[in-house]
């Protein structure tokens, strides 16, 4: 939805539109999938870390520009910035060369180039990536990490492995918020207004006075510990306030 229409959604001069939202939420997921140890204990470690604390050491994009161009994470640049996301968010699903030029605004020759070089910098990815499409050989049928089942019946071949790796990172994302909507709703919807819901954000109506009082508590409902493997798996939240969803100011709280 374009920010220009996003203005279209207003409160009242004595409310405040609050935004809670997963902090690389599908990243997360991926990493625990992909057992990336490096990564795991990247978001371990910046957990309840300020945006802007988490920024300085703890970016995800920085970090894999670091790992593809081979630099200290300090000295990445804005540029290789900007290719490391963008290769993390095609790469995880196993996006080919076109999307990377498209969004890079470059060639399909100098895409490939770089999409080989950020596999060969992430193996654990290429593993899991065969570990979906054996699970799709074995029963086409995968399960999130909530128990919800989906069962493939594409046409074989790569558009079908593609969506196969998004189900689920995608569907836990969106089952999770939904768990923390409804735990929030039951809680606390008698006093507060929930006004929209994306895939990793939920947004609440609510009283100036009361902003202080809301953020913990809609934290409190939305992080949850969820088991991958012999791992425990926690998505941070980040906040963000405004007077209508187009112009949201993001809010630097550290709960260290």
């Amino acid at each position: 939805i374009p920010k220009a229409a996003r203005k279209l959604y207003t409160v009242s001069e004595d409310e405040v539109l609050l935004e809670a939202d997963y902090v690389q939420a599908e990243a997360v997921v991926v990493a625990y999938l992909s057992l990336d140890i490096a990564l795991m204990k990247m978001f371990q470690e910046s957990f309840g870390m300020s945006p802007s604390e988490r920024k300085k050491d703890h970016d995800v994009h920085r970090y894999t520009a670091s790992i593809m161009y081979e630099v200290d994470i300090d000295d990445v640049t804005s540029e290789q910035r900007s290719i490391g996301k963008t290769l993390r968010h095609a790469g995880n699903y196993a996006a080919g060369p076109g999307v990377v030029a498209d969004k890079l605004n470059i060639t399909m020759q100098q895409a490939r180039p770089l999409l080989k070089r950020y596999f060969d910098k992430n193996p654990m990815l290429v593993l899991w990536h065969k570990r979906i499409q054996e699970e799709l050989r074995r029963s086409r049928t995968l399960t999130n990490l909530f128990g919800r089942s989906h069962l493939f019946l594409d046409r074989w071949g790569e558009a079908l492995f593609r969506r196969a790796y998004a189900y689920i990172p995608q569907t836990t994302v969106g089952d999770l918020l939904n768990s923390s909507l409804r735990d929030f709703y039951e809680r606390y919807g008698d006093r507060y207004k929930i006004y929209l819901q994306l895939h990793d954000a939920i947004y609440l109506r609510i009283p100036k006075k009361e902003v202080d009082n809301v953020i913990p508590l809609l934290r409190n409902c939305m992080i949850k510990e969820i088991p991958v493997g012999q791992e425990i798996m926690k998505i941070d939240v980040d906040f963000k306030m405004g007077s209508n969803w187009g112009e949201m100011e993001e809010l630097d709280i550290s709960w260290r």
